[in-house]
């Protein structure tokens, strides 16, 4: 989490899988939050799914 004053982001890892399709999907979620000196708000969510071409950096994989 990065924090400024009143406002924060958060990236956060998915990892999925239907019942017909085995096969994991992953990625990454961005969440931007407001807080009102009360409580927190999300502000937006966006996300990536991983690809061959773009794969999640180390930094944001489960420890061994």
């Amino acid at each position: 989490m990065e924090q400024f004053g009143h406002i924060a982001y958060v990236f956060s890892t998915y990892e999925g899988r239907t019942e017909t399709d085995p096969t994991v999907i992953r990625g990454i979620n961005s969440i931007q939050l407001l807080n009102d000196r009360t409580r927190w708000w999300v502000v937006s969510v966006y996300w990536e799914a991983e690809r061959p071409d773009n794969p999640l950096p180390a930094q944001y994989l489960p420890a061994p």
